[in-house]
């Protein structure tokens, strides 16, 4: 279950100004917040419950076997190389999360994005990936990348829409980018 934490509660640097209200192109709504490091077994549950597709989509394998560090890594951020955003519907129950990051000393972030089967085609993972590009700006990035499957039709007119280059392929892998500049 997604919550809202008191301010007390908040792990250094969190930036609460990033929290907010969503609408869905079909009238369906979500609140977005930063991850928290609390958000692990909400983490954990989602891969252990998500289709094949979606796994498939997210780490290019339709069975990832994620480690409690790896799954501890997903949700415990610097919010600044590392930021994730997480979606939550009225019930609190998390239908999607969007991520940037990059290793120490690079100008280049790689974003990814998984939603929920059921809350797609509504905006957002459109939405999600656009509220990245300030923070990532703002923290020295000057460039957003992301790596998915060629195939991923769906994911690509979200890169194409969010203006993100021509899709070019790579060791089997579609890439795209976008100058922040």
């Amino acid at each position: 279950m997604i919550t809202w934490p008191a301010d007390s509660e908040l792990p250094i640097g969190y930036p609460r100004e990033l929290e907010g209200h969503f609408e869905l192109s079909d009238g369906r709504s979500v609140q977005i917040r930063p991850i928290l490091p609390e958000d692990v077994d909400d983490i954990a549950e989602a891969i252990a419950h998500a289709d094949s597709e979606t796994l498939l989509h997210r780490f290019f394998t339709a069975a990832p076997h994620l480690s409690d560090k790896q799954i501890h890594y997903l949700a415990e951020v610097d919010y600044r190389r590392r930021l994730a955003l997480v979606a939550a519907d009225d019930e609190g129950q998390g239908v999607a999360v969007a991520r940037y990051e990059c290793h120490t000393g690079c100008a280049v972030a790689e974003v990814a994005v998984v939603v929920a089967p059921e809350w797609r085609t509504g905006g957002l993972a459109t939405e999600l990936l656009r509220r990245l590009e300030a923070p990532a700006r703002e923290n020295g990035f000057t460039e957003l990348d992301a790596v998915y499957l060629p195939e991923n039709r769906p994911i690509a007119k979200v890169f194409e829409h969010l203006g993100y280059s021509d899709q070019r392929i790579e060791d089997g892998l579609a890439r795209v980018s976008k100058n922040l500049g």
